[in-house]
């Protein structure tokens, strides 16, 4: 499997409507807990990763959201208030503290939460809660929330919920970025199977399939999906391929880094999942490569999507409309003369085969 980033004359501009606070007017782009940690982690562990994120270069590759996910929580909320509670044990100077030190780090703090009862591993979910919950995530100075929807049985509640926390943290005192894990809606029996139809308007960022795994077919899965509503990404509002796997074990290196290079394409947001204190040269520089970051990142905020595939499956072509002014960052050469047109595309040649191949872009 091979492939390979050129950059081309294109011009293909395409608006919607996006949720409007200000923030996600480019891919979200950090680190997330889940699958490092799971539920065996503490404030000590996530000092620790603040840190890693700073020296190891990610923060300054643009890397600056570090996320917790599940299991923070303690077993009940508080009896008189009513309020989430975080596990006293795991975090002794809680979690503003927690927060502050994040922060001081130049990062940005991420929380989780679901919006049924429980949260996916049990723990007290938001469900009738979300403007008290809202308000003690802006008391603890969150920039970001991942909201699942575990433990609601109701299709239609799950819906009505994603879009109930969307009031609830625009009133806040501060901006948060807002994360719809929507991937439980996706079922062919309702007819809320499409986040995308509604999520814009709602949230900074949404789920478009199930979980991913660390497998090759699991990745190619995802991108298969996503070419089908690559329209619904611009700034405020990006499709979520989900969590990246750069780096977990289980790919080769040239997967993981068509993985990393097509959800850079596709401006889905680029939320690292691997363990920083251990990452390989290799996975750094995929992790961290500033041409592709720049492909995610760029200002014009569109998506990619293919716009060929080969009769018999072989290949296909992935093309993202791109800013002129990034060529800058391609090119060294003093006094070169540069392309004057509005745009360009970046280009992904992508092999679907189990064999290398050779592909050849005119």
């Amino acid at each position: 499997m091979v492939f390979i980033i050129w950059l081309i004359l294109l011009m293909n501009p395409l608006f919607i409507s996006s949720l409007n606070n200000g923030l996600a007017l480019t891919p979200p782009m950090g680190w997330s807990t889940w699958n490092v940690f799971h539920c065996d982690y503490n404030e000590t562990d996530l000092m620790e990763m603040a840190d890693m994120l700073v020296s190891s270069g990610m923060l300054s590759a643009g890397y600056k959201y570090l996320n917790i996910d599940d299991c923070w929580e303690a077993s009940s909320r508080d009896p008189i208030t009513g309020m989430l509670k975080y596990n006293e044990t795991r975090f002794p100077h809680g979690m503003r503290a927690l927060s502050d030190y994040i922060h001081s780090k130049g990062l940005l703090f991420g929380m989780y939460t679901s919006s049924g009862e429980y949260t996916c591993q049990q723990y007290p979910g938001s469900w009738e809660h979300e403007y008290l919950d809202a308000a003690v995530f802006a008391n603890w100075n969150i920039d970001f929330l991942k909201l699942d929807c575990c433990y609601q049985d109701n299709v239609k509640d799950r819906a009505t919920a994603f879009i109930s926390w969307s009031k609830a943290l625009s009133i806040q005192n501060h901006s948060i970025l807002y994360s719809c894990d929507s991937d439980e809606l996706i079922l062919k029996e309702n007819n809320l199977e499409f986040p995308f139809l509604w999520a814009p308007e709602y949230c900074n960022m949404a789920r478009i399939w199930f979980d991913i795994y660390d497998e090759w077919i699991s990745t190619v899965t995802i991108l298969d999906h996503a070419a089908n509503i690559y329209y619904a990404s611009q700034p405020g509002y990006w499709n979520d391929l989900d969590i990246l796997t750069v780096g977990l074990g289980g790919q080769t290196l040239e997967e993981y880094t068509a993985q990393f290079s097509l959800w850079a394409l596709m401006s889905s947001p680029l939320i690292a999942g691997n363990d920083i204190r251990r990452m390989s040269k290799e996975i750094g520089n995929i992790l961290m490569n500033k041409e592709v970051i720049a492909i995610n990142q760029d200002k014009l905020g569109r998506s990619g999507n293919m716009i060929r595939r080969a009769l018999d499956g072989s290949y296909e072509v992935w093309a993202k409309s791109i800013y002129h002014e990034n060529m800058s960052q391609f090119d060294s050469t003093p006094h070169t003369l540069r392309f004057t047109p509005s745009r360009f595309h970046a280009v992904v040649l992508l092999n679907r085969l189990n064999t290398t191949s050779n592909i050849t872009l005119d």
